[in-house]
């Protein structure tokens, strides 16, 4: 039993037969991106047609001309049409491009780095133009509103800025009113789903350090032989000809230890490791009728 598609396919050869004669050329089918302008279905020998390239793409090289040979075919087609091209994609910034082509009908996607958004389009098209169907989008920082400040506490941010929101990655630190005490997180950061970290808590404690300690060809200026409160803090200097290395200053940490202290070590005051904060203790000895004088200098 013969199907309906071939039937239909038997009848379209015959009524070819009946209509095409032997002197005449099918119409070119459309092929490599190039085709025969117009609607002409059937063509007399020795006929010269022009093919041109078809919408998207573009002629690079060869002839346009075909003829129609006596044995109702074609000559050998070298028209070379090639697909346009669209401008290489960028990168958005905190963001990426993917694509694996950039011709004709190629499609290209958009990611967003962590704690970024992206605002346009996700996806685009090269088209016929040799232009890319959408602008490039924008990836935008994911922001928080501020963070809670929990009683008898403040926050220090990284930088400064302006409205009640900041942006991912920004962050600051949590300090205490002394005498309280932080128990929590002390930094928090604007995290990618545009939350913070749990605040901390300032509780009420008494902490206090020992007497600060001495340090070797140094001494504690103006220091009182008690225990210190939290956060409170001594300054320290060097006998000369030695040199301050450190801070200056300690402080009473929350743990009832004292912040490092410096060391004093013979050098150059410039050679000292100390920003700025370096230290030594001169004496001069000046003879009088009634005895000796002392002066003391700190050399910052």
């Amino acid at each position: 039993m013969i199907r309906p598609l071939h039937l239909l396919l038997l009848c379209e050869a015959f009524l070819l037969d009946m209509v095409m004669p032997e002197e005449v050329c099918p119409r070119p089918p459309e092929e490599d991106g190039a085709e025969v302008d117009g609607g002409q279905l059937f063509f007399e020998r020795g006929t010269e047609i022009s093919l041109s390239c078809i919408q998207g793409y573009t002629p690079t090289g060869g002839s346009r001309k075909i003829i129609c040979k006596s044995t109702g075919e074609w000559t050998e087609r070298t028209l070379k049409c090639s697909p346009k091209r669209c401008p290489v994609p960028n990168s958005p910034q905190n963001g990426k491009v993917h694509f694996n082509g950039i011709t004709y009908k190629s499609d290209i996607s958009y990611s967003c780095d962590e704690g970024y958004i992206l605002h346009g389009v996700r996806s685009s098209w090269c088209l016929h133009t040799g232009q890319w169907s959408s602008p490039q989008p924008e990836c935008k920082p994911v922001t928080c509103g501020l963070p809670v400040i929990p009683p008898y506490a403040k926050i220090v941010y990284d930088r400064q800025f302006k409205g009640d929101v900041v942006e991912f990655g920004m962050g600051g630190i949590y300090e205490c009113r002394p005498p309280m005490i932080l128990h929590g997180n002390r930094r928090v950061t604007c995290l990618a789903d545009g939350t913070w970290l749990e605040p901390p808590e300032c509780k009420r404690e008494l902490v206090t350090c020992p007497h600060p300690p001495a340090i070797e060809n140094g001494f504690l200026s103006f220091a009182e032989a008690r225990e210190y409160g939290y956060r409170e803090r001594v300054r320290y200097g060097c006998i000369k000809p030695y040199i301050l290395y450190g801070a200056m200053e300690i402080e009473c940490t929350e743990t009832g230890s004292w912040s490092p202290e410096p060391s004093c070590r013979k050098g150059r005051l410039e050679d000292a490791e100390c920003d700025g904060t370096c230290a030594t203790w001169e004496t001069n000895r000046t003879s009088t009728e009634h005895g000796h004088s002392r002066r003391k200098t700190f050399h910052y």
